[in-house]
């Protein structure tokens, strides 16, 4: 019996002594190069260990130092001054699973098909001072100094982990689909397969945006709260850009917003800006990028905003979404030194606006260069017909600087009914009635006091009636028709008394060689676009009678003979003789 109890002993010490043999090899480089090649040889990935910790008065934990893993030929998954493994009671059994897992002072990322394939899985996963990367078709993430953990925690290919999950994130940096947000806290769940983000702040912008909200395993998202304040960005794309970004998540990914809220935000871009921005969304959603909702509400304000080169200050608009339709409850700005006011509906099926009121008071406004081939060309898809109830303007002031042919009209007061003004995107005047009336205007150099002018649209034809205006010693007035057809074709007549009868040639005429006041009378009539060439085809007579009775009455060419080009109408060589003669010109030849 002796023998056999110093036989145990002996043995009992070989054991202790070869175990404290392998606590202490285990945690030299020789062992850690060793398990290195280990799993450098039986598997598709590269593993780099400085050294193994074990400490015996914890011996659920093995400690990894110096840790680098990817896989062969590509780029490092896991890069981590310390691992440490919790080990389980059936760790043989699953040995990719731990009962926690620390990560630290490293980089992990989990982008590639690479990191998927690990299938690792832990009770709970910590990351201290880390760097983290996740790309996948629904989001991009990229933190810098993340702490995190994730209760339990599997690492898989699929979107959403399998298991519900409680994680908390925190980040000195983190930039989501492109988005940078500094000192961010994200804390939520995962349950049946549904992210729960409860709580969300960050610093975005030098501002403060917090939310919460939650992603089905569908990839819809719904956003309970989202509120931004004291926002200040600037961006690279253009405005419609920007927004395009933001309404299409990846994957087409739909949004329900209960509640969106933008406060005192400073946004910028190439020739855009919107200073002091204001934004509160209800009750909308987005589907595909286009929005859906049945009683949602937006209502905007700002300080400034500026997009090309338009202007306008302090904007409120307030709109309500119902169903197919946008109703413009409010608009009012300060633009061109005046007011707008605005209200009425727009149609998503038929993209027809419907404007019940605009008032333009006190405009000082100077057309842009170009402003007329702007207006022919076609309007944005949304906007296929533009209809406006009441149109007034009082007190305001419209100015061409065209060198070509300038014009001004002070004080001007009009005032319109039932006006379709964009019709299958093009602009136009294409029905309604329109008065306008103005204290002064100058056309090329010539003053007019007190014009007048009323037109009358239908699907055929704009007549111009009741056209008057003063000049310094006598009165021209004037009719006119002008078809809506692709040629445009126009009458037009003109007559004035004790007016410079000269003073169509500003306008365009033929030179005159009679001077002085006196009475004239214009007709013409033909094409402003014609078939063939597409430039004017015009033809007119004018007749005047000056102060000292001469007379003198000149033509223009038919329309096949010489097209008008440019509206300048061709000179002809004149003679005046003794005062009591008529002259009658040839009509205008090449």
């Amino acid at each position: 019996m002796r023998f056999i109890r110093k036989l145990l002993f002996v043995v009992l010490c070989l054991i202790l002594l070869a175990l404290v043999a392998v606590y202490f090899i285990g945690q030299t480089s020789y062992a850690a190069k060793w398990a290195s090649q280990w799993v450098n040889d039986n598997t598709h990935y590269q593993l780099s260990l400085g050294n193994i910790d074990y400490d015996i008065t914890d011996p659920s934990k093995v400690v990894l130092n110096g840790v680098e893993l990817k896989q062969k030929e590509q780029s490092p998954i896991l890069i981590a001054k310390k691992v440490t493994l919790g080990l389980t009671a059936n760790q043989w059994e699953s040995p990719f699973h731990f009962s926690s897992l620390v990560l630290e002072e490293g980089a992990l990322d989990l982008s590639s098909k690479s990191a998927t394939a690990l299938n690792l899985s832990s009770d709970r996963l910590q990351l201290r001072n880390m760097a983290l990367n996740i790309e996948n078709a629904d989001f991009n993430i990229q933190g810098e100094r993340v702490n995190a953990g994730v209760i339990p925690w599997s690492l898989t290919g699929q979107n959403l982990p399998n298991t519900d999950s409680h994680f908390e994130l925190s980040a000195d940096k983190l930039v989501v689909n492109g988005i940078e947000t500094e000192r961010a806290l994200i804390q939520g769940d995962i349950k049946d397969r549904q992210i729960l983000f409860n709580n969300v702040g960050a610093d975005l912008g030098k501002g403060l945006l917090t939310a919460s909200g939650q992603r089905s395993a569908e990839g819809k998202w719904l956003i309970e709260s989202l509120r931004l304040s004291d926002v200040k960005y600037q961006s690279t794309l253009s405005l419609g850009t920007l927004l395009e970004q933001i309404t299409q998540l990846p994957g087409n990914a739909d949004i329900e917003i209960k509640r969106l809220d933008l406060l005192n935000t400073n946004i910028q871009g190439p020739e855009w800006a919107l200073s002091d921005f204001s934004l509160s969304l209800k009750d909308v959603n987005l589907i595909k990028g286009s929005w859906q909702s049945s009683a949602g509400t937006a209502v905007m304000s700002a300080f400034d905003v500026v997009y090309g080169d338009q202007h306008w200050t302090n904007p409120v608009l307030n709109l309500a979404l119902e169903q197919d339709s946008v109703k413009i409850k409010q608009f009012s700005s300060r633009w061109q030194d005046g007011l707008v006011r605005a209200s009425g509906e727009w149609q998503r099926n038929t993209k027809v606006l419907m404007l019940d009121d605009v008032a333009l008071t006190s405009l000082l406004y100077t057309l842009p260069e170009g402003w007329l081939n702007e207006l022919q060309q076609p309007q944005p898809e949304w906007l296929q017909q533009l209809r406006i109830a009441k149109f007034s303007t009082n007190r305001s002031i419209f100015i061409d600087i065209n060198p070509e042919f300038p014009f001004q009209f002070t004080s001007v007061d009009a005032s319109g009914t039932d006006l379709v003004m964009i019709k299958d995107r093009q602009f136009g005047l294409w029905e309604g009635q329109l008065n306008i009336n103005a204290s002064e205007a100058t056309l090329n150099k010539i003053d007019l006091r007190h014009p007048s002018l009323v037109l009358t649209a239908t699907p055929n034809s704009i007549n111009f009636t009741e056209g008057s205006a003063f000049t310094k010693e006598g009165l021209i007035e004037g009719t006119a028709t002008l078809g809506q057809q692709p040629e445009r074709p126009l009458q037009l007549t003109l007559s004035g008394r004790s007016v410079p009868v000269n003073i169509v040639q500003s306008w365009g005429w033929q030179a005159i060689p009679l001077t002085g006041n006196g009475n004239i009378n214009l007709q013409l009539n033909g094409h402003l676009k014609d078939k063939t060439t597409g430039k004017p085809a015009l033809k007119g007579t004018l007749k005047m009678v000056n102060a000292e009775s001469q007379q003198l009455t000149q033509y223009l060419a038919e329309p096949s003979d010489v097209p008008l080009d440019n509206n300048v109408i061709q000179q002809s060589d004149v003679s005046v003789s003794s005062p009591a003669e008529q002259l009658t010109e040839t009509p205008v030849m090449p």
